[in-house]
């Protein structure tokens, strides 16, 4: 008996080629069933205006920060303050020896005291020439010279009276108080100590709180953007750059209170290359103290007409940023040009316009000119908790 490998060769391929040919044909003998199209979500471009807020790193500080300083020598008797601690308007801080400045006050209260009956008797004495001369009982030089010594009375008097302003000025300088309400800061001198205003006359600092100032600044080329986009008609500025500021602290708390913009330089620093700017809080409750780091929140912009797309629909390619539109119900790539963040979206400066529809969801079988199926999206609801075998 033959083995079937002794068959001829053309006759076994013959049957291998029949073999592939029937296996390749379907059923009804046509070509193979092309692949369904892909189920994908998707959002339709619709521009409008979108509010936006830019945000800075700033160090609050004091509105007012007030240096005390003695304006009399004397020994400091006491402080009455506590360091730290919040002081009024008018309270005292500080009480230098008073006595000395008690007697030289007293001395020019005398010496005015002279001065007035000096003055008095020169007056006196020049209506009496005057009555004198009329009679030629004395001459008009006598006259003359009682003017001239009633003047020169009068000006002693006024020099006097300057001196014991003077020394009522000094007493009152015996005890200091504070100009602004704020907080006091650490005594720089010890209860005992002679104090002179010109060598040692820095005693302590207060620090007005309410309100409290933060200072940030914004760079050079970002405010040179930001003019440019408004001149294009892409951001609008509230008016009169009058913007609603928000505090948000190092622990991610918002202050309650709204601030406004208080001051903004009108130059660039030229060793920052920043526009320094400043935001004044009300800070009554005294939430927010001097030196610290904190985030500034410009609200009141606006980008008029401005389109939105989810992060996930904006892909990276080998030539930049793009979305596939769904086009005729096939995937189309279209490269876009990315501005800012805006929360989990991205703004779309040009590629996009209005009315179209690009994939946000099963974007990632997603291929350039696969069919698309719309589907609308829906929420996935979670799966009830089983009940743990016994």
């Amino acid at each position: 008996m033959k083995n079937s490998c002794d068959q001829p060769k053309p006759m076994r391929y013959g049957l291998l080629a029949c073999f592939l040919m029937l296996v390749g044909c379907g059923p009804q003998g046509g070509p193979p069933p092309a692949f369904p199209p892909l189920e994908v979500t998707t959002a339709t471009i619709t521009p409008q205006d979108v509010p936006i807020s830019l945000q800075y790193i700033g160090q609050t500080e004091s509105s007012r920060l007030v240096e005390i300083r003695a304006r009399v020598d004397g020994y400091l008797m006491k402080k009455f303050y506590a360091e730290g601690e919040l002081v009024r308007q008018g309270e005292p801080l500080f009480q230098i020896d008073p006595r000395p400045l008690q007697v030289a006050a007293g001395s020019a209260d005398a010496a005015v005291k002279d001065k007035e009956s000096a003055v008095q008797n020169a007056r006196q004495t020049l209506d009496r020439m005057k009555l004198l001369v009329a009679e030629n009982a004395v001459s008009r030089k006598d006259v003359d010279d009682a003017r001239a010594a009633e003047k020169s009375a009068d000006a002693a008097l006024a020099v006097s009276q300057a001196e014991q302003s003077r020394a009522a000025m000094n007493l009152s300088y015996a005890r200091i108080t504070s100009p602004v309400t704020g907080l006091a800061g650490r005594s720089t001198q010890a209860e005992g100590s002679y104090i002179s205003p010109a060598a040692s006359g820095s005693l302590t600092t207060v620090a007005q709180v309410d309100p409290i100032w933060v200072s940030f600044s914004i760079s050079e080329s970002e405010w040179l953007r930001f003019k440019e986009e408004a001149k294009q008609g892409t951001l609008r500025f509230p008016k009169n750059l009058d913007f609603d500021v928000e505090l948000i602290l190092s622990d991610g708390s918002l202050l309650p209170k709204r601030g406004k913009i208080n001051f903004s330089a009108p130059s660039v620093d030229t060793q920052t290359g920043t526009y320094a700017v400043r935001a004044s809080f009300a800070n009554s409750d005294l939430a927010v103290s001097p030196g610290q780091f904190v985030r500034v929140r410009l609200n009141g912009a606006t980008r008029p007409n401005a389109i939105l797309v989810p992060q996930r629909a904006v892909l990276q390619g080998q030539t930049g940023k793009f979305v596939y539109v769904a086009a005729n119900n096939k995937a189309e790539v279209r490269p876009v040009e990315v501005g800012d963040w805006h929360g989990d979206q991205w703004f779309i400066n040009s590629g996009l316009k209005s009315g179209e529809q690009i994939v946000v969801g099963g974007i990632v079988k997603v291929q350039p000119g696969a069919p698309l199926k719309i589907v609308p999206e829906t929420a996935k609801t979670p799966a009830p908790p089983t009940e743990p075998k016994k």
